[in-house]
């Protein structure tokens, strides 16, 4: 599953499970890749997997959103808050919260309100009633692009599962999508720097072209929990050359005690990276192998920097503590079904209804040409 799926899902299980008060349900679509579909069984609360034709329905998701009358209506897709989530919100008085889990690339600047150079995100935060954003670099963008309420509910790290911790000759473990260019040039690079008495175990999707390049490594392919395979590690690697919200890896790694190596792009939206992870600053990490020789020289710090790591994954990262600032962010903004008035926005699409027909790659839906004369917000409201 992608990594925005498991957000979702981990996330709406600390909200129902956490006595918070909050009712929650599902309707999941995860077009990521996969060996088989994505389970929706086992989960405290109703979860529906939505098929293609379901998701890019109006019809269809107009049925299912008056089906369930929601009070709050959260979607995750930039280009579905433009193409029809402003108008199932005002179908059932809902209020609309995107949450942002990532500064979509391609996009250009963000501009004030709709009709800005931001593009589709941009204009999907312009319609939205209140945004949620993983880091505060997110949060700066929301507001560039005349974002009104902005809340900051970062990824959450699930500690307890395994007794982790530094072990000074255990593997160093590296989990990412290696279908990726930058990443499996960084394990290409490792592989030929590394000395061979230190093992590795890599886990993640990877192209058939790629074990034959690294004989040393072994490759384990995707892992459901990548907890249970951190016992025992002597460091956990992210690799990643993008900055794309809170990286799960990261999270799984703190959340074991085991010390991060990574670069500044992985750790992008962490609070105190200094405390738990040692920064590699050269391109495809060329300098790991000078890192991890750190680490062994100095045990006290391994297990220091394990344990600070941990420490945020059992407090302000735990998925307890991100669930009750989501169920803050979502209750400051439920709205007060009497006299709910539409958004500025869906009047003027009201005219233009929604596309039932799949659009291509991240253009805007033909009913963003109507934003463009949407009222610009004044102020904004930072939590």
């Amino acid at each position: 599953m992608s990594g925005a799926a498991v957000r979702v899902l981990e996330l709406n299980r600390h909200l129902t499970e956490g006595g918070l008060g909050v009712q929650v349900e599902v309707l999941l679509y995860d077009p990521s890749p996969g060996p088989g579909p994505a389970p929706v069984t086992g989960w405290p609360f109703p979860c529906t997997r939505l098929s293609p034709e379901d998701y890019f329905s109006f019809e269809r998701l107009r049925h299912l959103v008056l089906e369930r009358r929601p009070e709050v209506l959260v979607v995750n897709d930039s280009a579905l808050v433009v193409r029809c989530g402003r108008q199932l919100a005002d179908l059932v008085g809902a209020s609309l919260v995107h949450e942002m889990h990532a500064v979509e690339q391609g996009t250009g600047r963000p501009g004030r309100g709709p009709g800005g150079p931001g593009g589709v995100q941009a204009e999907a935060i312009w319609l939205a009633d209140a945004v949620v954003a993983l880091t505060g670099r997110d949060l700066r963008h929301a507001v560039d692009a005349g974002a009104g309420q902005v809340s900051i509910v970062p990824a959450g790290a699930a500690p307890g599962r395994v007794s982790g911790g530094w072990v000074k000759d255990g593997p160093v473990v590296m989990a990412a999508d290696f279908t990726r260019s930058g990443n499996a040039q960084a394990l290409l690079t490792l592989h030929a720097r590394l000395p061979q008495d230190i093992p590795v175990a890599v886990y993640g999707r990877f192209p058939r072209s790629l074990p034959p390049a690294v004989p040393r490594f072994e490759l384990q392919g995707p892992v459901a929990d990548l907890g249970t395979v951190l016992a025992g590690a002597s460091a956990g690697i992210a690799c990643h050359s993008e900055a794309c919200g809170m990286r799960a890896q990261v999270l799984a790694y703190m959340a074991a005690g085991v010390p991060v190596i990574a670069t500044p792009q992985a750790l992008a939206g962490f609070p105190r990276t200094w405390s738990f992870a040692l920064v590699s600053e050269q391109s495809a990490m060329a300098d790991l192998p000078r890192l991890l020789t750190r680490l062994h020289g100095h045990p006290s710090r391994a297990r220091a920097l394990g344990r600070r790591g941990r420490r945020l994954a059992e407090g302000p990262l735990s998925w307890a503590h991100v669930a009750t600032r989501a169920a803050s962010a979502y209750r400051a903004v439920r709205p007060t079904r009497a006299g709910t008035q539409p958004h500025p926005g869906l009047r003027m699409l009201a005219e233009q209804p929604a596309t039932s027909e799949q659009p291509t790659g991240h253009e805007p839906a033909a009913d963003s040409a109507a934003l463009r004369a949407a009222p610009r917000r004044e102020g904004v409201r930072v939590r």
